[in-house]
């Protein structure tokens, strides 16, 4: 009798064990259920909120200061009335099946100077005015595209400057057919900026002489990163990070981290002048110093605006950045 009790005994401690480990493996299994449908959720609300076209956002509710205010400032809004007025067409590409527009503005004597002036994120052509009246007075052609999924372009995704590119490339072969002795300077400001330092790595006809960079990154992973973890103050960064780039590599067949710039100058053979505003607070100072040492091959300056935040090297310090970008761009154009 006392054998079979012991025998009872042990079965009902081993049924009991059993039932712990079946509770707590479904206890672990619908955490990690839960966690991957979180980590996903997650994931694709940051990819929507970064980089999908259609959401009612201005550039400065992710912390870009570029477009925010800057039609308060007395210069801009004056240009900004120059640009209403210039005589101007509208020209237009095809790429990935969406058609893309651009502003043509052409000098008031013959030229086949030319400048591509290249929009931020989540701006538009229209808010480089400034610098498209500053070319002007030098008597340059200035095509503004609009970048995809900006302005009047049609898409679905932000490029972030890499996709971009491409399409760069395209209107800089659009300007070549039409004017094949044609001289370009590329300018672009923070992913404008971005979009240059990535065409420059691209096969460039030799019509391209030199590239302005103001602002702009060193990789769009290291770029949503700070501003993940400095602007917006999101904590476990890397985990979003991680679970958005499953949808932008499944979306946009890359990753973050491919879209670097750094990688992208090693190619470049373009004489470029890298700016940065040394108070920025969106796209970090010390990106500067990273882009402008990827390529020790290539003809470059550096030009640092003191006080200046994100975007407004141009409008803090109007005559530095004006008279350093044109004696820079002289050099090639001449």
């Amino acid at each position: 009798m006392e054998e079979k009790e012991i025998k009872e005994n042990s079965k009902k401690k081993l049924s009991k064990k059993a039932k712990i480990t079946i509770a707590l493996s479904s206890v672990f299994g619908a955490f990690l259920i839960i966690f991957i449908c979180a980590y996903f959720i997650v994931g694709n609300f940051f990819f929507k909120f970064a980089l999908e076209a259609n959401l009612d956002m201005t550039a400065s509710s992710v912390g870009d200061s570029f477009v925010e205010g800057i039609e308060d400032m007395p210069l801009p809004k004056l240009m900004d009335e120059w640009f209403i007025e210039v005589p101007k067409t509208t020209k237009d590409i095809k790429s990935g099946g969406y058609t893309l527009k651009a502003y043509d503005i052409r000098a008031e004597e013959e030229t086949h100077n030319w400048v591509i002036i290249i929009h931020g994120y989540r701006s538009c052509a229209r808010d480089m005015s400034l610098y498209a009246y500053k070319f002007y007075e030098q008597g340059f052609n200035i095509l503004m595209p609009d970048l995809k999924a900006h302005g009047q372009s049609e898409g679905k995704y932000i490029g972030m400057g890499y996709s971009d590119s491409k399409d760069i490339l395209k209107w800089i072969n659009v300007i070549v057919d039409a004017d094949p002795d044609a001289k370009i300077v590329l300018h672009g400001v923070s992913m404008g900026a971005a979009t240059v330092m990535f065409t420059t790595g691209l096969d460039v006809p030799n019509n391209v002489v030199c590239a302005i960079e103001d602002c702009g990154y060193t990789s769009v992973y290291e770029q949503f990163k700070f501003v993940a973890n400095d602007v917006m103050g999101l904590p476990v960064s890397n985990l979003l990070l991680s679970a958005a780039n499953v949808f932008v590599k499944t979306r946009m067949g890359v990753s973050m981290q491919e879209m670097n710039t750094v990688k992208a100058l090693k190619k470049s053979t373009t004489p470029t002048m890298f700016i940065h505003g040394d108070k920025d607070d969106f796209v970090p100072f010390s990106m500067l110093d990273k882009v402008y040492s990827a390529n020790k091959n290539i003809e470059k300056e550096k030009l640092v605006i003191e006080g200046a935040s994100h975007g407004y090297s141009a409008t803090k310090d109007e005559m530095l950045y004006f008279n350093s970008v044109f004696t820079f761009v002289n050099k090639y154009i001449n």
